[in-house]
């Protein structure tokens, strides 16, 4: 009972351990659960809003009737659905996670309820082993009070033997005079049981002759069987030689054919070492070519250089004589708004925030500057390389990006090369992966804490960084990373996608790994093309800013005001017609009293019998 009680409790316990691990599991599904729809609840509102707010924009596009105004518009809807259904992806994804996660946790749960089988047949052999040895000790302890029970039965039935022995004895005298008595009648008794023997006997003797015979036929019926058996034998075995023969000949053919194999195989290796060299010969010329072309690589570069700083020169001045232009018309419009605001609708009127004027190139003469080189420049650059580096280190010290860089780690690891690979591995472990995150980031053409800060921001899951690397307009996309550097990375991006950012990030800023000088800064043209994009960026939000320095209720505002002045106009209109019409009947009733006293007036009435005056 003791051992059955233990095994009761070791199962009681694994079934209570599974049961509490199904019960937290389910808490947890819960509270997935209700995670993920509060997701779908809060996508289904947000989708919602923006669905209606693109709809209502629609009826708005048939009021527009300037083709480049009906484009931008249209494009802006575009770009609406377009978020909308980055936003359903990002929700699918999350949702195709969630299922993955849930077969993972299958698969573990099966290897949980596995273990927990394989621990409950670990007790229930342990219970069996144990009851077998109680069992056995149980049988012996049967087993010895059966032999003491034995025992005293052998002398309770001696003592009763030797009564029985003594009282037999007296009982073999009686017997032995009786018996003297009877030997003569049972002598003449078996005299006549002889005979009837002798008789008996010769009928067995012929019968057990008979059986002999029998069994001499059966016994050569067998001979023959094994006769044929062994003839069978032989035959199998006359077979099987034969067999053997036949072997050996395919094995001497197919190590004829092995030797031919081998000879081919050498010819074949000839064939390799001669066609190694002449590629090996054509690779050197291949890399004479490539150096020669480097060489005139860099000549166009320096200039496509040269003429790129003179285009970008006279287009910042374009730019600057244009920008002043539409600062103007743009401060006209507000003083419309002002005046509409005041004095048409007797509101109060908030002018917009001075960034909205803020000048897009206020720094194209450093840049300028910059790209001609020289002495003290060079030395400024130093400096401010020098600074740059002390920025970068500060950023990767900070623990707030060690997640991140962590991630870049995992993921990017394929853009350090072997030599740096193996120096990293001898490293200590405490040192790898800061070095190793250092490397990636040499690879990759990140030298200062922005270009560090838009990696971060590209990492993050809510980054905008594949619209921009698809030419969208990503809006207020500086003050977005400025608040993420200063608030660390939040949610990560799923590894599966983070390979896919980093090429984002690389047509983005234009990053990239060096191929002059084989530092870790970012390259000419590279460094060239990432600022004209970014310079693009701040252009479009330059012009985002002035599109929409009137609010969308404004507009809405200068709508409804225009429709309610044209229907006063119209009212004003026929009000001067209708008095036009009042000062035509004056004029005409003018003339007419002044043609009847004309007429009232006349000699000829005198003449009348009954004059006019009478009458009137």
């Amino acid at each position: 009972m003791r051992v059955k009680y233990r095994t009761e409790q070791d199962v009681t316990s694994v079934r209570v351990a599974g049961d509490d691990r199904e019960n937290q599991h389910r808490i947890q599904e819960e509270q997935t659960r209700q995670d993920l729809r509060a997701k779908l609840l809060a996508e289904a509102e947000q989708s919602a809003r923006q669905n209606a707010a693109v709809a209502m924009r629609w009826a708005d596009l048939f009021s527009i009737e300037v083709p480049q105004d009906l484009y931008a518009e249209i494009e802006a809807q575009r770009q609406a659905c377009e978020r909308i259904i980055a936003s359903k992806d990002k929700l699918i994804g999350e949702v195709r996670g969630e299922l993955k996660k849930k077969d993972d946790e299958f698969v573990k749960t099966l290897k949980r309820q596995a273990e927990d089988v394989d621990t409950l047949l670990q007790y229930m052999s342990r219970q069996f082993v144990e009851v077998q040895n109680a069992f056995k000790e149980e049988l012996d302890e049967i087993e010895n009070a059966f032999l003491q029970e034995r025992s005293d039965l052998l002398e309770s039935n001696r003592r009763e033997m030797q009564e029985l022995f003594d009282k037999r004895s007296k009982l073999e005298q009686d017997f032995m005079d009786r018996y003297l008595a009877a030997v003569e009648s049972y002598q003449q008794q078996l005299e006549g049981h002889r005979q009837m023997d002798a008789e008996e006997y010769h009928i067995l003797k012929i019968k057990l002759e008979t059986d002999i015979q029998n069994l001499e036929q059966h016994l050569e019926a067998m001979r023959a069987t094994y006769q044929l058996n062994t003839e069978k034998l032989e035959y199998n075995y006359r077979v099987l030689k034969e067999r053997e023969k036949e072997n050996s000949t395919t094995i001497e053919s197919q190590k004829k054919k092995l030797s031919r194999q081998r000879d081919i195989l050498s010819s074949l290796k000839q064939r390799y070492a001669e066609t190694d060299r002449r590629y090996r010969e054509e690779n050197m010329r291949l890399t004479d070519e490539y150096k020669r072309i480097t060489e005139q690589f860099k000549d166009l570069q320096s200039k496509f250089r040269h003429f790129e700083m003179v285009d970008i020169k006279k287009y910042k001045e374009v730019w600057g004589m244009k920008e002043s232009e539409v600062a103007a018309l743009v401060r006209q419009l507000l003083q419309a708004d002002k005046v509409i605001h005041e004095q048409q609708l007797g509101w109060d009127w908030k002018p917009p925030d001075d960034a909205v004027f803020t000048p897009v190139h206020n720094g194209g003469a450093a840049d300028n500057n910059s790209g001609a080189g020289g002495g003290e420049e060079e030395q400024d650059e130093d400096t401010a390389a020098r600074a740059r580096e002390a920025e970068l280190s500060e950023r990767l010290h900070d623990a707030r990006n060690w997640g991140a860089l962590g991630l870049l780690c995992d993921e990017a690891g394929f853009l350090i090369d072997v030599k740096a690979r193996n120096m990293i591995e001898r490293l200590p472990k405490d040192e790898q992966g800061l070095v190793k995150a250092e490397a990636i980031l040499r690879a990759l053409g990140i030298s200062d804490g922005a270009s560090f800060d838009g990696l971060m921001d590209a990492l993050s899951a809510d980054s905008n960084v594949e619209m921009r690397a698809k030419g969208m307009v990503a809006p207020a996309a500086g003050r977005i990373a400025e608040e993420k550097s200063e608030r660390g990375p939040g949610v990560l991006v799923h590894p599966d996608d983070a390979v896919r950012r980093l090429k984002a990030f690389v047509e983005v800023y234009g990053t990239g790994p060096s191929r002059a000088g084989g530092g870790g800064g970012i390259s000419g043209p590279l460094r060239v093309q990432g600022l004209l994009r970014r310079a693009a960026e701040r252009e479009q939000e330059f012009w985002a800013r002035m599109t929409h320095v009137i609010s969308d209720k404004g507009t809405r505002v200068w709508r409804a005001l225009e429709k309610q002045l044209e229907k006063y106009l119209g009212l004003l209109q026929e009000r001067a017609g209708s008095l036009r019409d009042v000062e035509s009947l004056q004029h005409q009733n003018n003339e007419l009293r002044a043609l009847l006293n004309q007429y009232l007036s006349s000699r000829i009435n005198d003449e009348l019998q009954i004059p006019p005056t009478q009458i009137i």
